[in-house]
């Protein structure tokens, strides 16, 4: 089954950059993202060497022109094309599967090679290991994996320096997860009474929390649009406070006596 990327359906009238932006649907953005994604992905992973690279390569920077001069039927266009340059060369099959539940929502995995799902007017190009859950009549949304923790390691305990207004922030970090847009950390305390639970926003997989010494649990899980991740395993560590430093003093004998 050959694959092959969407390129955005709605065409935009001559506009600044800025106005283009402000009347694309989302979902062109959104296809067009998609497009660059997978174009970006070809190129980095093909030979340079290979005959149709560097077509290629022209094909990517001209999508990225058209991606930031909010031009993105265009962008999907050069992006699309630039995938084809390379895709010709391989001969990779492509498979999926396809679960269905009882409710009728349709769950898509790209085993290997790329899959295009279309589904609402919207298409998701996925490619290996990637899935998207479709309901009907809606458009398909990501299926994201749970984060997974790297920092607290789990019963880890986190000596902490003392600070000017209590203690340094601590690190929580994780594994990016592929098409999350952000995440969300939920952190509580375990030590004596049950504490209350932090949701903590964040745009990269790491924060910087301030915590005060004690034993903690936390999670992550991936956002994107309207799709949650599940939580990631339930991680615990402690923090405690680093001991200060002694200080050395040298006294040299007086010759006074």
């Amino acid at each position: 089954m050959k694959a092959s990327l969407l390129t955005a359906l709605m065409m935009m009238t001559p506009a600044s950059a800025q106005t283009r932006a402000e009347r694309a649907p989302a979902h062109s953005r959104e296809h067009a993202q998609t497009a660059l994604d997978s174009a970006r992905s070809s190129v980095a992973q093909s030979d340079p060497k290979s005959p149709r690279h560097g077509e290629a390569e022209a094909k990517l920077k001209e999508a990225e022109a058209h991606f930031h001069g909010a031009r993105y039927e265009e962008a999907a266009q050069a992006a699309d094309a630039a995938w084809k340059l390379l895709g010709e060369r391989s001969a990779q099959p492509t498979k999926l599967s396809v679960m269905v539940d009882a409710k009728g929502t349709t769950v898509v995995k790209s085993e290997s090679g790329r899959v295009s799902v279309e589904g609402g007017g919207v298409t998701e190009v996925l490619e290996d290991k990637d899935s998207v859950r479709v309901d009907k009549g809606q458009a398909p949304r990501r299926v994201l994996g749970a984060p997974f923790p790297t920092q607290p390691a789990d019963k880890q305990r986190v000596s902490v320096k003392a600070a000017k207004k209590g203690l340094e922030p601590i690190l929580i970090s994780w594994r990016p997860v592929k098409g999350a847009e952000r995440y969300e950390v939920e952190l509580w305390s375990t030590g004596g009474e049950p504490g209350q639970r932090r949701v903590l926003p964040a745009t990269s997989p790491q924060l910087q929390v301030p915590l005060t010494a004690g034993a903690y649990r936390w999670v992550v899980r991936a956002l994107a649009r309207d799709t949650r991740s599940e939580a990631s395993a339930e991680q615990d560590f402690e923090v405690q406070e680093a001991p200060a430093k002694r200080i050395k003093l040298k006294v040299k004998p007086s010759p006074w006596k």
